[in-house]
């Protein structure tokens, strides 16, 4: 399986006045960048066959709008297990739960999305991925149990995936 991990966008900033923490929405500028990262990411053939995604709507919107510039029809589900609450063990029992799956899209926040990827890639959380606002990398599972276990293939940041072209 290709697991695709995915930094939320730029969102309203944390702390801004009558915005709750778990609320807090993509900018316009947010927004213009992940779509620009979405096509790029579809230039390259990026293909999830299923998006999983934190439900807060900075998470949220990010993924609707790969979907969005991916052309549709990309199955999304919101998932606790990618909120800044949630915990890897709940999100490896969801990738188990369709192992015919052979591309998945994760969009969440960090620190926990490095911490998934330096776990499957290099055996342990603590060795986690920086991931910018918007910035993308491509892990090749070969293991779901116990725990994932595969490589890195490639790690965009959102400039880079912003400037690729079909």
């Amino acid at each position: 399986m290709i697991l695709y991990i995915v930094r939320h966008s730029d969102a309203v900033p944390s702390g801004t006045p009558g915005v709750p923490e778990d609320e807090r929405p993509l900018t316009d500028k947010g927004t213009k960048k992940m779509r620009e990262i979405a096509r790029g990411l579809a230039a390259v053939d990026v293909k999830p066959e299923l998006i999983l995604s934190s439900p807060l709507p900075r998470a949220r919107r990010t993924a609707e709008i790969v979907v969005e510039e991916m052309g549709g029809g990309i199955p999304l589900k919101l998932t606790d297990a990618l909120s800044p609450s949630g915990n890897r063990s709940a999100l490896y029992r969801e990738f188990r739960t369709d192992r015919k799956l052979s591309a998945v899209m994760i969009v969440g926040h960090q620190p926990a999305l490095g911490e998934i990827a330096g776990e499957i890639a290099w055996g342990s959380a603590e060795h986690y991925l920086e991931l910018k606002k918007g910035g993308v990398c491509a892990l090749e599972v070969g293991r779901l149990d116990p725990t994932p276990a595969g490589t890195l293939l490639w790690l965009l940041t959102p400039a880079i995936s912003r400037q690729i072209r079909s």
